[in-house]
């Protein structure tokens, strides 16, 4: 497997896991509040707002890598 397969590939499981959790960040789903009908409507806390800001940092650096991987120029073979 060359280098940019493994760019590529890196990038994309990064940024796809990242942002699956900056997805469930946001809509944080096993949270409940008295004055909201949603549970996206609830007050973050901070430990889940510190996740969900790693998160978004991962996921920028997987399009990052992403982007890297697919500009490279293929080697040849």
């Amino acid at each position: 497997m060359g280098m940019r397969t493994r760019a590529v590939a890196t990038g994309t499981a990064i940024a796809l896991v990242s942002g699956a959790v900056v997805v469930l960040y946001f809509f944080q789903p096993w949270r409940t509040c008295d004055y909201e009908d949603t549970s996206a409507g609830c007050a973050m806390l901070p430990h889940d707002a510190a996740a969900m800001g790693i998160a978004a940092i991962a996921f920028v650096v997987g399009i990052i890598v992403l982007a890297a991987g697919a500009l490279m120029r293929r080697s040849p073979a």
